[in-house]
């Protein structure tokens, strides 16, 4: 998922190993998560990717069962909790930060900020609003002591609270209105009866581009049922979206104005990353967000049997 927050991005890699305990530190566990951490970089190149995501879960895990009360084991942990953050499983990186942030041992304003700030992007994930806009203020309200993009961070993602809430799941769709790229009027209201997928993606998010086969096989087996798609670009290149739609045989309207992450809808939608997608029933309701692979057939063809 292609983001603009500083902390939560598409990429997960051994950069979240951070060690802050200084090398002279050879205590057991810190020269054994160095050698940990040195073994795992060399096998970040040579492995696919959900090999190397099961491989960091079971090395990392491992070691906080070896040691854990060391300065070490809450390093894994905060590298734990993104690669679970990373991987849409925010229930285990909540656990992770707040474990990481209650392991004993000194943590530098920063870095105590950077895993408060990804505890409350977990929280938001699940719609625990109250939950994350307590751990946002308190980054928010850190002051000079942390580096003033985290800050800066927190507070773009306060400004975005009220309207998460207003579009959680069960709650009504937002309207969109506007016109297509193909010149026809859009109004997401009177898609009402259909079951609706709203995607909000850019031909230059490579998440979104491996995505889209599952989306464009999704839609051509559900489309004769009553499946619809609305996409919004945040594309600003018309002719890089213009020439993915006709490669890609994108059957469904697009709403394209060229404004990027300040496109009106993604607004209206509180988008900070992409693909971010909302599975709307035929009541108008939304019923699942950023579905993938699978899990978006399964549901739309759940959605499909409610009459």
């Amino acid at each position: 998922m292609k983001s603009k927050a500083i902390i939560v991005g598409c990429a997960i890699g051994l950069a979240a190993l951070v060690v802050e305990a200084a090398a002279a530190a050879e205590t057991e566990a810190a020269r054994e998560f160095k050698r940990l951490t040195n073994e795992l970089r060399a096998k970040q190149g040579t492995t696919a990717a959900s090999e190397y995501f099961g491989l960091l879960e079971r090395s990392l895990g491992e070691f906080i069962k070896r040691y854990p009360k060391s300065p070490e084991a809450g390093e894994a942990r905060f590298a734990l909790g993104r690669i679970y953050s990373g991987t849409g499983s925010h229930e285990k990186a909540i656990e992770q930060f707040d474990a990481y942030l209650k392991t004993p041992g000194e943590k530098s304003p920063d870095a105590r900020a950077q895993a408060t700030f990804a505890l409350a992007s977990s929280h938001l994930a699940l719609e625990r609003h109250d939950e994350a806009e307590k751990l946002l203020r308190e980054v928010a309200g850190a002051g000079l002591a942390v580096d003033p993009r985290i800050v800066e961070a927190a507070e773009n993602e306060l400004s975005r609270v009220e309207a998460l809430r207003r579009i959680k799941v069960g709650a009504p769709a937002a309207n969109i209105t506007g016109t297509s790229n193909r010149g026809k009027k859009i109004d997401l209201a009177a898609y009402r009866g259909k079951v609706v997928l709203l995607d909000f993606w850019a031909a230059w998010c490579a998440p979104c581009r491996m995505e889209m086969p599952n989306v464009i096989k999704t839609y051509n087996e559900f489309h004769t049922k009553g499946f619809e798609i609305i996409g919004v670009s945040l594309d600003e290149d018309r002719a890089q979206f213009d020439n993915f739609i006709r490669e890609n045989k994108m059957e469904w309207p697009q709403l394209f104005d060229g404004k990027g992450w300040q496109n009106g809808a993604a607004r209206s939608y509180a988008v900070n990353a992409i693909p971010a997608t909302f599975l709307i029933d035929r009541t108008g309701k939304i019923r699942y967000k950023n579905l993938r692979g699978p899990m978006l057939r399964e549901a739309v063809e759940k959605l499909i049997a409610e009459k």
